[in-house]
């Protein structure tokens, strides 16, 4: 669960109003501001995002219709998924998890679309870091220990992302209404999302990363200065192995956990 959401938007957010050259963008979220550590407690997203030649092969497959313009995003995804450090030791909890991986995504982009395909391969267990990265931050700013002698070991991660996002053309509505819908299948989690967005600002071309699960460029916004945004976004999850407990772990996990 996502206690607190900050999303840091292009580190040359600015220059994206400009030609589309090579960008840097990046997403962090963590709920270090409300001290607790439960469940879904941090996730990085640092990606550079470059355009795509037309002429490419990689372009070219299930490429849009109305595509205008492709670009290509490469970079690295790290999350940390922790049992609640304020719940009951003998309470079910889910156990605690790392993920680690290299990330790679194509962009069609058109007038009020953004599509994405996308693939993320690495490890989910020990060697993800993510005891590591919960300590670091943990001395910065204090929150509850959570237990990670039990993690899983090592698994391979690997999984194919689609996402698309389209604005309505609701001209009575003020500011721009955005429709959100994909799909996450791989080894480790499968799930599929749909959710709706209303901004003040840019449509699809500018869409939320919150809601979208996937890579998303920072593309030029229709507005300069500061915008609001308020939305909603629902999951259907068909795997989640982040959920299983070791056979040695004595705590019980969740009655959903399949543990």
């Amino acid at each position: 669960m996502r206690s607190a959401l900050v999303a840091i938007a292009a580190l040359a957010a600015q220059a994206a109003a400009a030609a589309p050259q090579a960008l840097w963008h990046a997403q962090v979220d963590n709920d270090v501001v409300f001290d607790t550590d439960r469940w879904y407690t941090s996730g990085v997203r640092i990606y550079r995002s470059a355009p795509l030649d037309r002429d490419s092969p990689l372009a070219s497959f299930l490429r849009t219709a109305s595509t205008r313009e492709q670009r290509f995003d490469a970079g690295i995804v790290h999350e940390v998924y922790t049992s609640d450090g304020h719940a009951d030791p003998s309470a079910p909890d889910r156990p605690n998890a790392g993920r680690l991986l290299l990330s790679l995504a194509r962009h069609d982009v058109s007038a009020d679309t953004l599509a994405t395909l996308g693939v993320d391969a690495g490890v989910s267990g020990p060697a993800a870091l993510g005891e590591q990265a919960q300590d670091f931050i943990h001395r910065i700013v204090p929150a509850p220990e959570t237990d990670w002698s039990v993690q899983v070991g090592n698994r391979a991660d690997v999984q194919l992302v689609g996402a698309w996002s389209h604005r309505l053309g609701l001209d009575a509505v003020p500011g721009a209404l955005v429709v959100h819908g994909g799909a996450v299948a791989g080894t480790i989690t499968a799930f599929a999302h749909a959710g709706i967005e209303w901004r003040t600002d840019g449509p699809a071309e500018a869409a939320n990363p919150l809601l979208r699960f996937a890579a998303t460029p920072p593309l030029a916004r229709h507005a300069r200065g500061l915008s609001f945004y308020a939305g909603a976004s629902l999951r259907a999850v068909g795997r989640n192995r982040l959920l299983e407990r070791r056979d040695d772990d004595p705590k019980p996990g969740w009655p959903w956990s399949g543990a």
